[in-house]
């Protein structure tokens, strides 16, 4: 926990389980795509919620193990994703990290700092699937990149309320700093 936390490590541990979770369950809100594409999905919005609101190592331990249980096992599609699984954890879990380390750097001025944090992550995680799929699926992978990045915008925008009404509601600007 090395960084300097105010609350105690079992809401620490509490707090991570159950991002991972709304992430995972987030994540499971998804349209199947044809190969390469995966599924289009809500959970990047609750990775954005969980790495803006509780930080790095919290952010990237639930966008990457929540989305990874997706991959693995999910109640629609059963295993049907499972081969992205390998990919997911890390690819998810760094852009978790990327957010939550990201989101208080520019600090005339958090909001903006937020937004490109969340741009920058979602830079990373787009060419990641692109490479990875690629692998995977060979030039048919290039789909990613034409879908990846208009749904990134909307994350984007539906996230930034959110974490605005979350913040009004709890009345603080970070739950873990």
């Amino acid at each position: 926990m090395g960084e300097n936390l105010s609350i105690s490590r079992a809401r620490y541990v509490a707090y991570t389980s159950m991002l991972t979770a709304l992430v995972y369950v987030m994540t499971c809100i998804a349209i199947p795509m044809p190969k390469p594409l995966g599924v289009w999905h809500m959970g990047d919005v609750a990775s954005f919620v969980a790495s803006i609101l509780f930080g790095p190592k919290i952010g990237a331990f639930a966008c990457g193990v929540g989305a990874m249980l997706f991959d693995v096992w999910n109640p629609l599609y059963q295993s049907a994703f499972i081969q992205w699984a390998p990919a997911t954890i890390f690819i998810r879990g760094v852009m978790g990290f990327i957010i939550g380390y990201m989101r208080d750097k520019i600090t005339s001025n958090h909001r903006l700092s937020e937004v490109i944090s969340m741009a920058l992550s979602h830079v990373w995680k787009n060419f990641a699937y692109f490479f990875y799929d690629y692998m995977l699926f060979g030039p048919v992978a290039y789909l990613d990149l034409v879908t990846f990045f208009p749904l990134s915008v909307i994350d984007i925008i539906v996230s930034l309320p959110l974490i605005a009404g979350i913040r009004k509601a709890l009345k603080i600007e970070y739950v873990v700093r």
